[in-house]
Parts: structure tokens; C-alpha cells; sequence
């Protein structure tokens, strides 16, 4: 099961933005995104990356974990700030155990790194 509509909707109430505004952060229609918060739709790959960027929040716990009910503490602040720190390298734990998932965590750190960069070009 996952809860990306449900975190959605609450990571945008937290922060007090209206479906507009997070629509035309991503560039498209305040529908697309009730639609996306209900479980019609979803976001693609881009799009998903842009949102967890504005949350702050990792794609794999803007998926799968209920942030609402979670113990995770996540709450975001009114500049969009968490208290998640996406600069840790994964535990030597998880790399021996499974070394895709150490590449994963890089190509998304590398993915996040380029945002940043083309974000900063557009300022």
C-alpha cells in the first residue's frame, strides 16, 4: 500500500498551501493535483522528485509511510525546511546486505544534486 496522496495532502496542509500552488510548482492544473491527492492519479517520476525536493522528504517515505500516524516527527515548517538530513550516506549495514540498493541511493543523490544545480539556474 502506499500513501502518496494521503502525505501529499498533508505535507501541503502542514505548510498551509493550497492545491494552486503546488500545482503551479509543478506546472500543472490544481485538479491534476486533487486528483493525485484522491488516488485517481499519479504523479510521474519528474514530478515526484519536485515534490519531495519542496517537502524535503525522501521519495521512498513520501510513498510508503502513513506520515500522519508515523513516529517519524516529520513536520514541516512554514520556509518548507524538515528535519530530514538527505546528505548521510547509507549504513555500511545496508550496503553489504544489498549493494543495488546503495546504487539507488547514489543515482538519487546525483538526481538531487542536478535539481538543485538547474534550480539554481533558473534563480
Amino acid at each position: 500500500m502506499h500513501y502518496l496522496g494521503k502525505n501529499l495532502r498533508y505535507l501541503r496542509k502542514q505548510m498551509s498551501k493550497t492545491q494552486s500552488e503546488i500545482a503551479s510548482l509543478i506546472k500543472k492544473g490544481q485538479t491534476t493535483i486533487g486528483n493525485w491527492e484522491n488516488g485517481i492519479s499519479e504523479p510521474n517520476l519528474d514530478e515526484l522528485l519536485v515534490i519531495s525536493n519542496f517537502f524535503d522528504i525522501p521519495l521512498d517515505v513520501l510513498v510508503k509511510v502513513d506520515i500522519a500516524e508515523s513516529t517519524m516527527s516529520h513536520r514541516p515548517t512554514a520556509t518548507g525546511t524538515a528535519p530530514y538530513d538527505h546528505s548521510q550516506e547509507p549504513s555500511p549495514h545496508v550496503r553489504e546486505k544489498d549493494d543495488r540498493l546503495s546504487y539507488v541511493l547514489q543515482e538519487i543523490k546525483s538526481l538531487r544534486e542536478e535539481m538543485e544545480r538547474l534550480h539554481a539556474r533558473i534563480k
